[in-house]
């Protein structure tokens, strides 16, 4: 399907969605008094590059948290605590983040 991304798709030919573009922006948190981040975030956006259609991240919660994933209230950015290999594995627990919770 060659169409510009973006634009709107053909109902009566949906696209096979078979090539993507994917976005990532790492956030630095604040470092500490040795000048060391306290912790990293990585922001991740995926869109059809065919067609522009954004993708959703399922099964997570809304909110940001540094212990687990978490995803933007469209689902269409996943928002993941990262840290150096080398890095303690409780490195950037403890700071604070949100939740967002639907009611019906």
């Amino acid at each position: 399907m060659s169409t510009t991304p973006g634009t709107a798709a053909n109902p009566d030919r949906p696209c096979l969605h078979e090539e993507f573009y994917v976005f990532a922006d790492v956030g630095r948190i604040e470092p500490d008094e040795t000048g060391m981040p306290k912790a990293f975030m990585v922001d991740l956006t995926i869109k059809c590059e065919q067609c522009g259609e954004p993708f959703r991240f399922t099964g997570l919660q809304a909110g940001m948290s540094f212990a687990h994933p978490m995803v933007d209230v469209a689902e269409t950015t996943l928002r993941a605590p990262i840290r150096p290999a080398s890095a303690d594995p409780d490195f950037g627990m403890g700071l604070p983040g949100f939740s967002i919770t639907r009611r019906f």
